[in-house]
């Protein structure tokens, strides 16, 4: 089996039959122009001569149109069955005329010698690829980012299947606005950020030994965000350049070892063996990359510093449709939290009046346009106009703000943090899908063949909820935005490391972008 990582998740994987794309994100920015692809690829060419596309699922990085629509439309597309549906109906629209939804834990033939199982994880998916004896585990975002308790079931799930396990390719970054993106009095975001990356780090050492793989390769953490004030979380992510010694001195012990082999654009996996043969392996300093941001994107960060300014009459439809969206969403949540609820939207490409303040009147949202916040507004966001209507022009729309980092939040206290109400805003101001209630009311002949497919799902739900350890919930308010990086690391169980796995990332440390510190107790100046 030969496997090229082309860039971020997509890989290109010759099994000596039949050759497969995974996951086509290779050319344009994602989530509204949020994300862009780091280090570029140097190579697009092997993804357009695939005979099967496999896509995990349909977030923006591993689902993305503009790849999609570059690629030869005769090639035949498999896809997971998830509770909500479109994905079909969206891949053949875009001219692909073989497109299957492939349920949990069906093994699906791609050749005389090559077949995919899909393992579904609520929205994401984990691809176990098998060549003649070879078992290839594409677990990209899947297990990660969850709590130990269900990592645990999925590992022990997919080891009774596959025993014996070649290769896994896994995530190893964070890919959400929280907690980088919500600032609190007393905060330190660069040490909860780097910690935080640390814990992706640390499960996908837990997930490597628990499948126990000859060859693992930390993957899907290859974008950068070009925003002067976020570019410091491009440098917070953990290098993987030090994942195999944190693995050894964390997760060694007497058994066999696997083989971590960072990859980069243009590197190429024969079986065990590692062909290093990516240009950027030239480029590195002291191991690093980062420097190549500005190189690659200077045009574009320089452009950030100064956006485009949309007139007044867009800045007063942008506040009618703010408050449409919002009047569209306000069933999700109890009248009496709303009825005391107030909250700003700091639209930054509004010259005047950019302070949209929410507040709600009988259960009905009144949005009005100010110079600066009100003064008992809970928090402040901050976002642009394009990222707000992008959020209200589709369901997932929203990914823009949840995944894509296309906001700040501000918040006023610690109990702001523990009511979780960035949360709260995020779902009022898009249209992203409420589980519960898409199954209840829109598909739910899909959605009963999605749960009764998926045991997986319903038993990590009932063990998560029974067997919590002493390690707390991925997105917990409390312990990410109040505690401090020690309580962190206790309530988490992970080693408080005693080096700033950060400080190397630039030659230049000490002109790096640097979090921002929040004024006037969280709110930023207007």
């Amino acid at each position: 089996m030969q496997v090229e990582y082309i860039c971020h998740a997509c890989l290109w994987i010759d099994t000596g039959e039949v050759r497969l794309l995974t996951d086509p994100w290779f050319q344009g920015a994602a989530y509204c122009g949020q994300w862009h692809l780091f280090p570029r690829p140097v190579d697009t060419g092997r993804a357009r001569d695939a005979d099967w596309v496999l896509i995990s699922h349909g977030h923006e990085d591993h689902l993305h149109g503009e790849s999609l629509r570059s690629l030869p439309k005769g090639k035949r597309v498999f896809y997971p069955y998830y509770w909500y549906g479109g994905a079909k109906q969206y891949l053949s629209s875009l001219g692909f005329a073989d497109v299957r939804e492939i349920g949990s834990f069906k093994t699906v033939p791609l050749g005389a010698r090559t077949r995919v199982t899909f393992v579904s994880n609520y929205l994401d998916t984990i691809m176990v690829i098998e060549a003649g004896d070879r078992v290839l585990v594409d677990v990209n975002d899947a297990l990660h980012a969850n709590h130990p308790n269900v990592i645990e079931i999925f590992l022990r799930a997919i080891r009774k299947k596959w025993p014996r396990i070649d290769t896994v390719f896994c995530g190893f970054g964070g890919a959400h606005y929280f907690p980088n993106l919500v600032h609190v009095e007393g905060k330190d975001d660069e040490a909860i950020g780097r910690l935080r990356e640390q814990l992706f780090v640390h499960n996908f050492c837990r997930i490597v030994q628990g499948l126990s793989p000859r060859v693992a390769v930390p993957f899907a953490a290859d974008f950068a965000l070009l925003d002067p004030g976020k570019m410091w979380i491009n440098l917070a992510r953990f290098p993987r350049e030090e994942i195999p010694d944190y693995y050894r001195e964390h997760f060694g012990g007497d058994g066999p070892t696997p083989t971590i082999l960072p990859m980069y654009p243009g590197d190429v996996l024969e079986d065990d063996t590692l062909v290093p043969q990516s240009p950027y392996r030239k480029e590195m300093r002291n191991d690093r990359l980062s420097h190549l941001i500005v190189e690659q994107y200077g045009e574009e960060i320089e452009r950030r510093k100064a956006p485009r300014l949309i007139d007044q009459d867009c800045a007063d439809q942008l506040r009618g449709k703010m408050e449409a969206n919002i009047a569209a969403r306000t069933s999700l949540y109890d009248p009496a939290l709303l009825g005391s609820l107030v909250f700003t939207v700091r639209v930054l490409d509004v010259a005047a009046n950019n302070c949209y303040n929410v507040s709600f009147v009988d259960g009905h949202p009144v949005v009005r346009r100010a110079k600066t916040p009100l003064t008992n507004t809970a928090l402040v966001i901050e976002t642009h106009s394009r990222i707000l209507r992008y959020g209200f022009a589709s369901d997932w729309g929203g990914d823009a703000m949840l995944i894509g980092s296309g906001w700040e939040v501000f918040l006023r206290d610690p109990e702001a943090a523990r009511n979780k109400l960035d949360v709260v805003c995020l779902r009022l101001l898009t249209r992203i899908p409420s589980a519960k209630q898409h199954m209840l009311k829109k598909e739910r002949v899909r959605a009963a063949r999605y749960i009764a497919g998926t045991p997986l799902t319903r038993q990590w739900v009932g063990r998560y909820l029974l067997r919590r350890s002493k390690q707390r919930a991925i997105y917990d308010h409390e312990l990410w935005l109040n505690r401090t990086k020690c309580e962190v690391c206790q309530a988490c169980d992970i080693p408080l490391l005693d080096y700033d796995f950060s400080s190397a990332l630039d030659p230049a440390a000490g002109d790096r972008p640097r979090a921002p510190r929040p004024v006037e107790g969280t709110l930023r100046k207007a």
